[in-house]
């Protein structure tokens, strides 16, 4: 897989001089949501935990850096990235935190709690709608956009993408990655063995919540606003519909999944969902589709498309 990501790497570093700037405007975004996607990965795919409130931590990211670049709170006037960087943090802060009330939990009781932690979020910003701009958001100035326009956009979150990838895929092949495929594999077994489970866990939750609070923030500064729908379950959807599509814990699958997916929903699903609702007598939504795709891979492909395609290929 190393000489193909670098043959993709290339080809997306050649892509602005052929394509038009809305294409690589949401290409940008499209690196962006395989952020969330590969970070989620970390914790579902490589150590086992049903987490179903990633998007708190993508939120979280956003909120603080867009706080960081407005006049809603007092602070320093920092740069741009190290904004970015704070909010990785601050997600990671919350990570603990979160890791440590809820990783003692197991299966569908993890599940259930960390399904809830996004809607508290929300509520949260609609009480304190002076700070946060209730559901409705609220926008940072342009001056605080990524540098280069368009064209710097999409190579700031091409670079961000491969490097976050590559962060984890040294993560995941080192002794710490070996401890929580471990975990995965068989808890009891691994603390049997002298693994401190919960530990590990808590240090992959807290890697998880840098790299989407990080990639959160990123995509405020992308797109100059923030609401809620950074922690909404929309959105969580989608995560998880990528990483299954390309395979849960073998990152280029959450990498590639993630991709396919993102420009699936925000440019083949939306004109199929419009040609559908004018020959239908009801209207049929880009999400209704997109949430039938998910059912059908759990069902038909429970270790992703892309993963039953490569084995197939290594095997001819």
């Amino acid at each position: 897989m190393k000489k193909e990501a670098i043959i993709i790497a290339l080809l997306f570093l050649l892509l602005p001089t052929v394509v038009r700037g809305d294409i690589l405007y949401m290409l940008g975004l499209a690196f962006i949501f395989v952020v969330y996607c590969v970070s989620w990965d970390i914790i579902a795919g490589y150590t086992g935990q049903t987490n179903l409130g990633h998007t708190v931590f993508i939120g979280i990211g956003a909120y603080t850096t867009a706080l960081l670049n407005s006049t809603r709170i007092p602070h320093p006037n920092l740069p741009i990235f190290v904004t970015i960087i704070a909010g990785g943090f601050v997600a990671m802060l919350f990570g603990l935190f979160i890791g440590c009330v809820c990783l003692r939990l197991k299966e569908y009781y993890l599940a259930l709690v960390t399904a809830i932690l996004p809607l508290i979020f929300i509520q949260l910003t609609n009480i304190y709608s002076g700070i946060f701009g209730g559901y409705e958001g609220f926008s940072i100035p342009f001056s605080k956009a990524l540098p280069g326009g368009v064209i710097g956009n999409y190579y700031i979150s091409l670079i961000f993408c491969f490097s976050s990838i590559y962060l984890t895929y040294l993560l995941v092949n080192s002794r710490l990655g070996l401890k929580l495929k471990a975990i995965r594999d068989d808890e009891e077994l691994a603390e049997a063995v002298g693994i401190d489970v919960v530990k590990y866990k808590l240090i992959a939750f807290c890697i998880s919540a840098f790299f989407a609070g990080m990639a959160g923030a990123l995509a405020v500064h992308y797109k100059l606003t923030v609401g809620v729908d950074y922690f909404g379950i929309p959105l969580m959807l989608e995560i998880i519909l990528g990483v299954i599509a390309g395979g849960l814990g073998t990152l280029y699958g959450g990498a590639i999944g993630g991709f396919l997916i993102f420009t699936a929903k925000n440019w083949i699903l939306i004109q199929i969902s419009s040609y559908l609702s004018t020959i239908l007598p009801f209207r049929v939504s880009d999400e209704l589709i997109l949430y039938a795709i998910l059912i059908i891979l759990v069902v038909r492909f429970p270790r992703g498309i892309i993963y039953e395609l490569y084995t197939k290929l290594k095997l001819h």
